[in-house]
């Protein structure tokens, strides 16, 4: 579905396991602004009794665009399984400006984990995809991406912990390395997220445990250590989670660096909520 469309364009697009979208409006057929008001992709796939759909929605579209976004097929088991299999994410475009919508249920492309995503006032370009390391990479270029919303769901991570729910919103957020660094193999981790540029970013996170037909819901008492351009800034405390705001630190002369977090689970009060989350239940 294509809503005011201009006189002429090309469009090649095709979603499955993989999502590709390829427009371009000719030079003669271009309006200022915006060259397609909106547009819509959809796939169904009959499985299990039902419909699944995966949808891409994008508005005020540029003269021309490029989206590419697929599972990633690089894979070790010798290093941390956090990000490998993830959804990665490639959009250029002629302008900035326009506002993306991806919604993929894991049966309708052939994969495990529900995904959305959700990128307001973008730029020129974005990408969000899996390091060589094997963590993860979000790049955005000029200011950043007004508002960026990514959620994850229903997906295996380390046997035997199921990732229910991944949640992460940015404000003009430019860019952000994330890195599950294993002390003790995949039983305890540090969380880094590195080279992190703009104002907001907030990261949640819940999980499950099956052992022996009991299920762990689990929590983690996360500490959250701060650095800006070098420097420590600050040490906070949370669940399940993290929040930096970076706008305040940005006006500080020396602190317009780059910033980064250093993430320690705190055993023996996750453990203790862990139990509590599990016997009593609820949020």
């Amino acid at each position: 579905m294509i809503e005011d469309i201009p006189e002429s364009v090309d469009l090649q697009a095709s979603i499955g396991t993989a999502i590709s979208i390829d427009m371009t409006v000719p030079e003669e057929y271009r309006r200022d602004g915006t060259a397609v008001g909106s547009m819509m992709l959809q796939q169904m796939q009959w499985l299990e009794s039902a419909w699944w759909p995966a949808t891409v929605f994008l508005t005020n579209v540029p003269g021309w665009i490029n989206l590419t976004t697929a599972p990633s097929v690089d894979f070790d088991i010798t290093k941390t399984l956090a990000f490998q299999g993830s959804p990665t994410l490639e959009f250029k475009a002629s302008m900035e400006g326009a506002s993306l919508y991806i919604e993929a249920f894991g049966k309708a492309i052939n994969k495990k984990g529900d995904v959305i995503l959700l990128a307001e006032g973008m730029t020129d370009f974005m990408s969000i995809k899996m390091t060589e390391s094997y963590g993860l990479s979000i790049r955005s270029g000029g200011q950043g991406v007004e508002r960026l919303y990514i959620r994850m769901s229903n997906i295996p991570a380390t046997p035997p912990v199921v990732l229910e729910e991944l949640e992460a919103l940015g404000e003009n957020l430019q860019r952000a390395t994330i890195n599950v660094r294993e002390l003790l193999g995949p039983f305890y981790s540090v969380i880094e997220i590195d080279d992190v540029q703009g104002g907001r970013i907030i990261v949640s996170a819940r999980a499950s445990a099956t052992i022996e037909d009991t299920e762990f819901d689990l929590r983690a008492v996360l500490l959250d250590a701060q650095f800006s351009g070098g420097l420590p800034t600050g040490t906070t405390l949370g669940v399940n989670g993290m929040a930096s705001d970076l706008s305040m630190l940005n006006m500080v002369p020396g602190m317009g660096d780059s910033n980064k977090h250093l993430m320690v689970v705190e055993p023996f009060s996750s453990a203790i909520l862990t139990i509590l989350a599990t016997t009593l239940g609820g949020d």
